[in-house]
C-alpha cells in the first residue's frame, strides 16, 4: 500500500539543516521507509514509533493506515552530526 508522508515543520528544520549530500540519502531512505521497505522493524499502526535509518538519524513517526499518511514528528541526528 502507497503512503503519503507529512513531516512536521520540526523534523522539517533538521531536515533543512542538513548539507545536500545527506540530505539527499535521508530522503532516499524516508522513501524506502515510506514504500514499506524494512529498515529497522516494522511500522507500527496507529501508535507512535521510532525507526533508526542507515544514516543514523533517528525518526519519531505516526502510522495512520486510515488516511494512508506516514507523519514524521520528529528527527534526530546522530550525535556526529549534531545541531
Amino acid at each position: 500500500m502507497a503512503l503519503r508522508l507529512q513531516v512536521a515543520p520540526r523534523a522539517l528544520r533538521t531536515l533543512c539543516g542538513c548539507p545536500t549530500s545527506v540530505r539527499e540519502q535521508l530522503q532516499s531512505e524516508l522513501g524506502a521507509l515510506v514504500a514499506g521497505l524494512p529498515l529497522e522493524g516494522p511500522l507500527a499502526p496507529g501508535q507512535a514509533g521510532l525507526v533508526v535509518l542507515g544514516s543514523g538519524f533517528r525518526v519519531r513517526y505516526r502510522l495512520e493506515l486510515d488516511h494512508r499518511l506516514l507523519r514524521l514528528t520528529h528527527m534526530q541526528p546522530p550525535s556526529s552530526q549534531g545541531r
